[in-house]
């Protein structure tokens, strides 16, 4: 029997398809030979290999290393061959990225006949150690590296993955619980070996490499009730936890425990995005949210004063969050100089002063807070207690800094807001009487998500005064925007029913008209000049 050698050397002679017959017959085993291994182990290289003809089948045998050479056996592997002459029997090394493995093929290195090996008997005593009967679990987690295997078995493997399953119904009782975490898995087609087996209720595939939820389709053959997927990239793919466990359930629709958590409606709340716990509380979540959000954005936040207690309490936290798109811009510094985070206060008496107490206190630290712009689409709130005179809103979501300057980067916030409302009486208005605000840099999901959806435009971006404190604090922030003394302040806001923005407009007008006289002004009217 002549053997045939593929090399870097000959590849460009077409000798892989003029010895194609010979490279697809399974009766021939070929040897695949490392030229230069380096001092990377069996798992090291075989896994780089594996990896790189993947999803292609190959199952190398007897490895081995000898003068300087690794090599190992395979058979039924055309596949794998052409791809890597196609590669110039090049694969990347992971260890040395600028000195890959070289590789040349031996070709009818021996016949099946000739070279018998056995590797059945080795997994089934494995499998059988791995094997809990009393629970009926099989524990397969990281099962390429178990000691007792005398060939490389990844189950990221295909061919592999299938071949053990394949085996493991030879056990007795039959496996009902089946551990196949940490194995790299790419692929679940392989469950198929399993298909028809009564009984099964449980897989763990936690910290594998499953991408895309589409690869989740080979579960639907099962009747499992528990499943584990956290720590695979397709965890990832979901907006949130809602939309995860509805992809997961419509391939497992049995499935009542999810990754540990309790998720079948009945044992446990469904999961909603927002939670309202009276249905007629709708009303006062939205138009609070509104009203708070609206007023909170704008530059000057002294309108919520009025609607704060005049004992309401308010504290801030703030939490970097490493490893994050916001991560490398954030700065959390001017929240951090006010937070009563308990656990990091060097000064622990200084948790009294951090506790801000009653409406002008609370108005006076927002206002020295970086100016906000909330996105209302990322809002999620929940209405967790409601009485007639009580109401407790819990709202997260979003919002970006606005760039102090044009060198200033956009910072993108998380956060969560807790109210604590209350009225005396029926007839009157509600008001905060507790509120606990906490800062984070946004996750990445919160970035990718956020401000996508166009908001509508607002017609007033501050609320008409009703009180006389609301028409007092309006007069003296029209003062500050335009120069003018208190009468003519007052005079405009009264022309347009103390709406502030319909008073700047009208501010605007009467100035381009020249009908402002120069005593309307304060102190310095030459900042006004007559046109």
């Amino acid at each position: 029997m002549q053997r045939v050698i593929i090399n870097e050397n000959n590849l460009q002679t077409g000798v892989v398809y003029k010895h194609k017959a010979v490279i697809d017959n399974i009766n021939f085993w070929h040897k695949f030979v490392i030229a230069n291994p380096g001092k990377c182990g069996r798992d090291v290289i075989l896994r780089a290999i594996l990896d790189h003809v993947h999803p292609l089948d190959l199952i190398p045998v007897s490895y081995d290393k000898t003068q300087g050479q690794s090599h190992f056996l395979a058979r039924n592997c055309g596949s794998a061959i052409i791809k890597l002459a196609k590669d110039n029997l090049t694969v990347p090394n992971p260890r040395d990225p600028l000195n890959p493995f070289k590789l040349f093929i031996i070709l009818k290195f021996a016949t099946t006949s000739e070279f018998k090996i056995d590797v059945q008997k080795n997994i089934v005593t494995v499998l059988t150690k791995r094997y809990d009967s009393a629970t009926r679990t099989l524990n397969l987690s990281n099962f390429h590296t178990d000691k007792g295997l005398s060939e490389f078995c990844p189950l990221s493997q295909p061919k592999i993955m299938f071949f053990v399953l394949h085996l493991s119904k030879n056990l007795s009782p039959m496996p009902e619980r089946y551990i196949l975490s940490s194995n790299a898995i790419k692929l679940l087609n392989p469950l198929e070996s399993l298909r028809g087996i009564k009984g099964l209720t449980f897989f763990d595939l936690s910290n594998n490499l499953i991408e895309s939820p589409n690869l989740l389709t080979p579960l639907k053959t099962f009747e499992i009730t528990e499943l584990a997927l956290d720590r695979n990239p397709v965890c990832d793919k979901f907006k949130s936890t809602y939309e995860y466990i509805k992809e997961v359930t419509a391939c497992c629709p049995k499935v009542t425990l999810l990754d540990g958590i309790v998720i079948k409606e009945g044992l446990f709340p469904p999961v909603r995005t927002n939670f309202l716990c009276d249905a007629e509380g709708f009303d006062l979540v939205n138009q609070f949210l509104e009203y708070f959000f609206t007023v909170y954005d704008n530059r000057n936040r002294s309108m919520l004063e009025g609607l704060y207690h005049k004992n309401a309490m308010f504290s801030l936290t703030a939490q970097y969050i490493p490893a994050q798109l916001s991560s490398s811009s954030a700065l959390l510094r001017t929240y951090n100089n006010c937070a009563r985070n308990l656990l990091k206060l060097a000064d622990f008496s200084r948790n009294v002063e951090y506790l801000f107490r009653g409406s002008t206190s609370i108005i006076k630290q927002f206002n020295h807070l970086p100016l906000s712009e909330h996105d209302p689409f990322s809002f999620k709130s929940d209405l967790i207690y409601s009485t007639p005179t009580c109401a407790v809103i819990n709202v997260t979501g979003v919002f970006r800094e606005l760039p102090q300057n044009l060198l200033d980067c956009e910072r993108y916030i998380g956060f969560n807001r807790s109210f604590v409302l209350s009225k005396p009486n029926a007839e009157d208005e509600w008001c905060i009487v507790n509120e606990q605000l906490h800062i984070f840099n946004a996750v990445n999901i919160q970035i990718t998500s956020s401000f996508k959806t166009p908001k509508q435009p607002v017609v007033s971006t501050v609320p008409a005064a009703k009180t006389m404190r609301d028409k007092q604090q309006m007069a003296d922030t029209l003062k500050i925007i335009t120069n003018l003394n208190t009468d003519w302040s007052k005079k405009c806001l009264e022309e347009c029913n103390y709406d502030l923005k319909k008073a700047l407009m009208l501010f605007v007008d009467l100035y381009k008209v020249d009908r402002i006289p120069l005593v309307a002004f304060i102190n310095n009217p030459s900042l006004y000049p007559k046109k």
